[in-house]
């Protein structure tokens, strides 16, 4: 299980980060999830040329990864974002998609939930 997507978005890595951070936010943290699950996400900066990084996990299970969303620069305007999911769905390919069009268009693309 899992998959990985490495891309360019037209942004320096600061607003990428952002963009995915917002992705995450409106996507995980603030949506209610079936059952009643709660997602977090832990946002790191990089340091000396590391990549900005956010994790997210549910809040049952801090120490199982689900997602990973990592920016790095690549140019004065522009980033390249690898979103690497690590588990069975929800956590998968359309999941990858699903960040990929909203780091991009700088517009949570939010995939619908299973019922």
């Amino acid at each position: 299980p899992g998959a990985t997507d490495t891309f360019q978005v037209q942004a320096d890595v600061q607003a990428a980060s952002r963009r995915a951070g917002e992705y995450v936010r409106v996507c995980h943290e603030q949506r209610r999830h079936p059952y009643g699950t709660v997602y977090l996400s832990h946002h790191s900066l990089g340091q000396k040329g590391a990549p900005n990084e956010i994790q997210i996990y549910k809040k049952t299970e801090p120490a199982k990864i689900l997602e990973i969303v990592r920016a790095q620069a690549d140019g004065a305007a522009a980033s390249q974002v690898t979103v690497m999911v690590l588990g069975d769905a929800p956590w998968d390919a359309a999941e990858v998609q699903a960040a990929k069009a909203s780091i991009q268009s700088a517009t949570p693309v939010c995939r619908p939930l299973a019922n």
